[in-house]
């Protein structure tokens, strides 16, 4: 490549205006500036490259455990499921045949909650692949410039690959994106009642979140042990509590 001021071959490269340059260029316009030979450059450089692809590799080995982390809660969430299922069916087949519609119920609150968890981590296994598919994009684009463009025109483009590698990684917390739901509801048999046999209980902290303060019972005061007692009435979007 040559200079397009001076025609000249581009052998510097200024590190003060991080772009490559001529002789002619190095005397006049860069004259008190910090300049090597490209050769000299490019060594240092690429090795500036190749330190920032490690924040790359590990966010990746990161994502990566925690797309297997999420497979893994997947499967206990559907295999937990499953198992309610099978639980529902064996205690109402025990009973008359008039808790058939009882079944149904517990059946479908049972598949609602075993989908709704399912149905988010699936959405965190999409964000995670989408987040690996950059990761790998940008290491390609990186590993790509750096095999196959010129020393010229890798020192051209370091500031740009930085900043795209720099972006890519800081946009990624591999903490937020750790299983959220766990495989933590069980079927609570209730026989006393014909009419309602049982309900699909959750114990994470997302669930009691949803739920509504229905009743607020009287308080009382325990002087001695510096403490109040009071009773609340809470009712669940899906009246599982």
């Amino acid at each position: 490549a040559t200079c397009s001021d001076h025609g000249k071959p581009l052998e510097l490269f200024c590190e003060t205006c991080n772009t490559v340059i001529c002789v002619s260029c190095s005397v006049r316009n860069h004259k008190r500036h910090e300049y090597n030979l490209i050769t000299d450059s490019y060594t240092k450089h690429y090795q500036i490259l190749r330190e920032c692809l490690s924040p790359v590799e590990g966010k990746k080995k990161a994502l990566k455990k925690v797309l297997s982390a999420l497979s893994e809660r997947e499967g206990e969430i559907r295999e937990r499921g499953e198992g309610v299922l099978e639980e529902i069916h064996e205690m109402v087949e025990k009973m008359m045949s008039g808790l058939r519609q009882s079944e149904r119920k517990l059946t479908e609150q049972a598949k609602r909650v075993t989908d709704g968890r399912l149905k988010v981590l699936s959405e965190q296994m999409k964000s995670v692949e989408i987040s690996l598919s950059l990761l790998e994009d940008v290491e390609d684009y990186v590993e790509q410039s750096l095999k196959t463009c010129s020393p010229q025109q890798v020192l051209r483009s370091k500031k740009q690959m930085m900043e795209c590698m720099s972006e890519v990684t800081a946009g990624i917390n591999v903490e937020e994106l750790h299983p959220k739901e766990k495989a933590d509801f069980a079927l609570s048999k209730n026989i006393k009642s014909l009419h309602h046999i049982g309900d699909i209980v959750t114990y994470s902290s997302t669930a009691l979140q949803q739920c509504r303060v229905k009743k607020v019972g009287c308080f009382e005061r325990l002087p001695k042990e510096k403490k109040f007692l009071y009773s609340l009435s809470m009712e669940a979007p899906d009246s599982s509590l």
